[in-house]
């Protein structure tokens, strides 16, 4: 059976991998800080909004939407334009203060913060803009609420990461969308903080970051990647402003 793709429109990697994400499944971003992680998951979301005429809903769990829509913009996207175009969704799962959090039905209260709400806020919001790609930055900030619950229910963080891991998987399948959890990695030689995560996902995407000799500069692997043929070497990735990420010599 021909396996339909969700393009990414990042310069050089559909290329890598039959053309695309299989639609519908669910892609673990794992890398080390300044990689490229964040961009390159809303270059996703952007490139789908405005080239494949796919909305897309961004969970946000670390920075506040005010920081990355600045952030972003310095880059060339302009997300606010897509939000208020009903283009893209922001929810604003921030462990940040009150004072910094926007308000709206997208905006979850310390109190609110939970992964059932989490999910259900996606299905909304979804529904709402007939979302077709989702993001969630990162997967890896669900550690505060996913120790909060172990300590609730006497679960180890393992298994609770993949109860959670799970939950999520199936609530974006169901919905639809084709997901980028993002991974941050602590620890060189793993690919997720807990090292099960990258198991449970239909995909795996690396981005490393080398800082001196021959091969310095920023590089993206793809480990893993479900009914595709992919692409099994070290590609070499560069920032291009006002379009994002590319894959160099494709």
């Amino acid at each position: 059976m021909e396996v339909k793709r969700c393009q990414t429109g990042i310069k050089g990697l559909d290329e890598l991998m039959e053309g695309g994400f299989p639609q519908g499944r669910i892609i673990l971003l794992a890398g080390d800080c300044g990689t490229g992680k964040s961009i390159l998951s809303t270059q996703f979301l952007v490139n789908g909004a405005i080239k494949y005429g796919e909305p897309g809903v961004l969970v946000s769990l670390e920075q506040t939407p005010k920081l990355l829509r600045a952030d972003m913009a310095a880059i060339g996207f302009d997300l606010a334009t897509l939000e208020r175009e009903k283009k893209l969704i922001i929810i604003d799962a921030s462990l940040s203060g009150m004072a910094f959090k926007e308000s709206g039905k997208y905006a979850l209260t310390p109190e609110q913060f939970s992964l059932e709400t989490i999910t259900a806020l996606i299905e909304e919001a979804a529904e709402d803009i007939h979302a077709k790609r989702a993001v969630v930055d990162s997967f890896s900030a669900l550690d505060t609420l996913l120790e909060t619950k172990k300590n609730q229910v006497g679960m180890s963080l393992k298994e609770d990461v993949r109860h959670a891991m799970l939950g999520i998987n199936y609530k974006l399948q169901n919905m639809g969308l084709t997901s980028i959890l993002i991974s941050d990695i602590f620890d060189g030689n793993k690919l997720s903080k807990h090292g099960i995560e990258e198991f449970m996902v239909d995909g795996v995407i690396s981005l490393h970051y080398t800082t001196g000799g021959a091969d310095a500069g920023r590089h993206l692997v793809i480990k893993k990647m479900r009914s595709t043929k992919h692409d099994e070497n070290i590609n070499t990735i560069e920032f291009v402003r006002g379009e994002g990420i590319k894959v160099k010599g494709l």
